[in-house]
């Protein structure tokens, strides 16, 4: 079991957070080497993500599903899914919800995820997911500030 508990902080209003957190395509171009395919019938989407476990990159096909609590801000992310080439499977839950002022304009969103692992990989990946999700994190907080027209805090 991975746990994540982690916290982004970007100098832009919290709204203009929610808004790029509140679109599932706006969220996918903030996470490097995630794709999202197609809307099913459930509210769900198709998902790929690739992600580099040092020199291993594991590419995962996944379903996801996204629920919006618009009145606080916040919301909750299921995803399952797997490693075709060595059968690796993932379950994971994440919540999240955006915090902040208006001015100066700062936001911070607290994030919490626990995410179980099966498979040939799954060791190979909970090694590593420390320095993993520390690096995605980061890369995740530039890319959001850039869209949100502020810049990640300090």
């Amino acid at each position: 079991m991975i746990e994540v508990n982690e916290r982004i902080e970007v100098a832009s209003t919290p709204q203009a957070v929610w808004t790029i957190l509140s679109d599932p395509n706006a969220v996918v171009e903030c996470v490097e080497g995630a794709a999202l395919g197609e809307k099913q019938e459930d509210g769900s989407f198709d998902a790929k993500m690739a992600v580099k476990f040092g020199p291993a990159k594991i590419s995962f096909a996944a379903n996801v599903m996204v629920a919006y609590d618009e009145a606080n801000k916040s919301g909750s992310v299921t995803a399952r899914g797997k490693d075709s080439i060595s059968g690796t499977k993932f379950k994971t839950a994440m919540q999240f919800r955006v915090e902040g002022q208006d001015t100066p304009p700062q936001s911070a969103i607290p994030i919490k995820a626990e995410c179980e692992l099966s498979g040939r990989l799954a060791h190979l990946i909970e090694s590593g997911a420390n320095l993993v999700i520390q690096r995605m994190t980061a890369s995740f907080a530039e890319k959001l500030a850039e869209r949100c027209g502020g810049t990640k805090a300090a």
